[in-house]
């Protein structure tokens, strides 16, 4: 932040340490609200959960940081400290943490939906508790709105997916970081960084920082865009497909953040004003524009549409091709 990029550094915070502390007290608090009985917290405890935790990225994290040291072993001597052994189990408890959520249990144990008795037909599932129940304004279990999609779907993943495939030109043209050593200015684009990482040998990380920044949001503007396309076209094959891709694409959305991670770090590690002086270019900025916007627009997308024409015949078709 303090090198003028705020907005930037707030969703690096976010990511790396807001989130997991949210999801984690959330959780604490969910169970605590379950053994009083108190609704309220217990329900927005749980849409906490449910939000924020495909926003966790200690994962990405920890890969970044190996990423760093090896990207400054050539300017400096970087000593690891026990702060990071204290990160690997954080990490490790985080993924067996999130591995075992499951808001819809948490729900049951609230209450069953054995115990629910309807005269008329359950035709409507509330996305947020999963409970089947008959038409109407609210969920009778969590009072969360009914709806049997999600309101404007296609068009907020459209819109967001047309302001990232915008964003992610700059972000790859412009400088998306400044080093300064021995009085000479490097600035590097992404692929002018996976470049001289080749040229240095490094052809591992290159293929890592190539993948997770250029590879990975341009596919997932192009699957999300193709899902879409399939949706309004009502394609009656291949539903299986576009499901894997719509769960690929929901997975790895968060590496994208891995560059400005690396470049976090970096910062942190190289000492400014000195010989080195590393600073993030604007291109950072575009780039976590398009990392936030994709992950958005994956989030907004209501995956039962791509069902919405399916048939058993269709499918046996799909099959035999």
């Amino acid at each position: 932040m303090g090198e003028g990029f705020p907005l930037l550094g707030l969703l690096i915070l976010f990511c790396s340490s807001i989130a997991p502390l949210l999801v984690c007290g959330s959780v604490l608090i969910s169970h605590l609200s379950l053994r009083f009985a108190l609704f309220t917290p217990f329900r927005y405890s749980l849409a906490i959960i449910q939000t924020l935790k495909h926003w966790m990225m200690l994962d990405v994290f920890l890969v970044s940081v190996a990423i760093s040291c090896f990207k400054l072993q050539d300017y400096s001597d970087i000593f690891v400290g026990p702060g990071l052994i204290g990160l690997i189990l954080l990490q490790l408890f985080s993924v067996l943490l999130v591995s075992r959520i499951s808001v819809r249990r948490y729900w049951e144990a609230w209450a069953k939906e054995s115990e629910y008795s309807f005269s008329e037909s359950k035709n409507v599932h509330c996305h947020n508790c999963h409970l089947s129940q008959p038409e109407g304004h609210a969920c009778v279990r969590c009072h969360h709105a009914l709806y049997h999609r999600k309101p404007y779907s296609i068009q907020k993943t459209w819109a967001l997916l047309f302001a990232a495939a915008v964003a992610i030109v700059p972000a790859n043209v412009i400088p998306i970081s400044i080093l300064i050593t021995n009085g000479q200015r490097l600035e590097d684009t992404i692929i002018s960084g996976v470049a001289s990482l080749i040229n240095s040998d490094m052809y591992g990380i290159a293929a890592i920082i190539f993948i997770a920044s250029i590879v990975v949001p341009v596919a997932k503007i192009l699957g999300l865009a193709y899902i879409l396309i399939c949706i309004q076209m009502k394609r009656a094959l291949y539903h299986r497909q576009r499901m894997t891709i719509y769960f690929i694409v929901k997975w790895v959305g968060k590496w994208s953040v891995m560059d400005l991670f690396v470049i976090s770090i970096m910062m942190t590690l190289v000492d400014r004003g000195q010989i080195l002086n590393f600073t993030p270019g604007y291109g950072a900025v575009a780039f976590g524009v398009v990392v936030v916007l994709t992950m958005l627009a994956a989030e907004s997308l209501d995956p039962r549409l791509i069902w919405d024409n399916y048939t058993s015949k269709d499918e046996s078709v799909n099959e035999r091709q």
